[in-house]
């Protein structure tokens, strides 16, 4: 039975983790699993992400009428993403997780890091079509293996200058397909037990609530000294899982 302790604690995590994807756009499973790693274990973690990540960005997938014309100029980014997620999405079902936590910190400083100093990679140009593919292996593996869709996918889209739209409707897209592999992976190999599904389904109900705020909150903070509070906790947060995964 799920302690009231518990509860209280998945339900503040992402009404925190909402309130960020309502005033930045992304951020839901990257605050949530931040958060929630420190306290149950990476895998319990991604398990509790996977449902409110796949809620919250069903609407942000469907929303826009470009789906077909991203496909055609970005499948070649989300082709691979998709079949390396699945691939280590099935490693970290099967192998101990502390060194994948390691890199989750890593990985969350990092883009804590980028966001803060507003580095950008570079537009790649005529690089577009052979760098599209690398990218989106590095995205698929860090994704499975972490359940954090953000790094270097998110910075991507921003190189090849796709207009706010366009960045909305594929974030979404990428984060809902990136979450439904891992849920169908951690099923497979039975991560996925009914404590965690309803603590996750709470998730859901917090979440929008959390996004609901954060979207009143962006219509009055200036988002870029939001952006700057934001990835400094992440820095922190991403500190922080690193020593303790190390020190375990």
């Amino acid at each position: 039975m799920t302690s009231v302790e518990t509860l209280v604690a998945v339900m503040l995590v992402f009404f925190l983790a909402g309130t960020v994807k309502g005033v930045v756009g992304f951020g839901l499973p990257l605050v949530s699993i931040s958060l929630l790693t420190p306290l149950y274990g990476l895998v319990d973690a991604v398990g509790l992400m996977l449902i409110p990540a796949i809620v919250t960005n069903f609407w942000q997938a469907v929303s826009g009428d470009r789906l077909a014309a991203l496909w055609r100029r970005l499948w070649t980014l989300l082709a691979p993403a998709m079949v390396f997620t699945w691939l280590a999405a099935n490693v970290l079902a099967q192998v101990d997780t502390r060194w994948f936590t390691v890199l989750l910190g890593i990985v969350i400083f990092t883009y804590s890091l980028a966001g803060l100093t507003s580095w950008q990679l570079p537009e790649p140009g005529r690089r577009e079509k052979w760098l599209s593919p690398v990218i989106g292996i590095i995205s698929g593996v860090l994704t499975g293996l972490t359940g954090v869709a953000v790094f270097p996918f998110v910075s991507y889209l921003h190189a090849i200058r796709l207009d706010w739209q366009a960045l909305f409707q594929v974030m979404g897209v990428w984060f809902l397909v990136a979450s439904s592999i891992i849920v169908f992976v951690f099923a497979r190999h039975d991560l996925l037990p009914w404590s965690v599904v309803s603590l996750g389904i709470t998730g859901v109900v917090t979440g929008l609530v959390g996004m609901v705020l954060g979207q009143m909150i962006r219509k009055r903070l200036s988002e870029q000294v939001f952006r700057q509070v934001f990835f400094a906790g992440l820095a922190l947060v991403g500190i922080y899982v690193t020593i303790r995964a190390l020190w375990a």
